[in-house]
């Protein structure tokens, strides 16, 4: 048999933004720490630049764009991983993301993906019952674990349950439970593993993500489809 030795070659440059954000975490902690992959590197130099303008109307509602999505899968090969693992965040119904888009379009290569779906409103709950390879989390995506957190409606972000004296009367407010969704992820898959993440969250993508990236779990996430909405933190 042959011998084979991997050589893997940084190229030290400046500091990225991130460290800066996130100045006060450790080190091991900062995104920077990532084993990334030098065809995940070559994948990003060669993918267009970021559109910071808002469109007039949903770029996913058009047919002709959803066939032009390239999806990691067809570009690269993943049938080495040892567990294939789709999250949905903000899942709502099973035949919302799930079915419509992800098993529909989503490239798997022949492989079976293990599903989670967190969704924590209750109206949804019965239309995952009896779906098979689907593992429902009932709870809202936060960044630390509680009991209770309320969700203002209309607004589309979540946070702890404040005192009786919080200026935000109780009919404005569902009172749901959350849990520390980078500590789930990062006891649910590992590095080896190929996770593909989809999350639409009202607004609260704003205290996930920065959780993400300060955690190190966003290392763990090989293809991130998020939705943004940039105006949900503003009633």
């Amino acid at each position: 048999m042959p011998y084979i030795r991997e050589i893997v070659m940084q190229k030290i440059g400046g500091k990225v933004d991130f460290e800066q954000k996130f100045e006060n975490s450790t080190s091991a902690d900062l995104v920077t720490k990532c084993n990334v992959p030098s065809y995940k590197r070559e994948l990003i130099r060669k993918a267009e630049p970021l559109i910071e303008e808002e469109p007039k109307k949903p770029w996913i509602t058009l047919k002709k764009n959803v066939e032009k999505i390239k999806y990691l899968p067809t570009m690269v090969d993943i049938s080495f991983k040892p567990k294939y693992v789709y999250v949905d965040v903000g899942a709502r119904t099973y035949g919302s993301s799930i079915v419509s888009w992800f098993k529909k379009h989503y490239p798997k290569q022949n492989k079976t993906f293990d599903i989670y779906a967190i969704e924590a409103d209750k109206t949804f709950h019965d239309d995952y019952k009896g779906k098979k390879g689907v593992t429902l989390q009932p709870y809202a995506a936060w960044t630390t674990s509680h009991k209770e957190i309320e969700k203002g409606r209309g607004i589309g972000r979540i946070k702890p349950v404040q005192s009786s004296g919080s200026s935000t009367s109780a009919g404005d407010v569902d009172k749901i439970q959350g849990f520390d969704f980078a500590d789930w992820l990062k006891h649910s898959v590992s590095e080896k593993d190929y996770v593909v993440m989809k999350m639409d969250v009202e607004g609260t993508e704003f205290d996930l993500i920065p959780r993400l990236f300060k955690t190190g779990a966003i290392c763990l996430i090989d293809e991130l489809f998020l939705e943004c909405h940039y105006n949900r933190w503003q009633k």
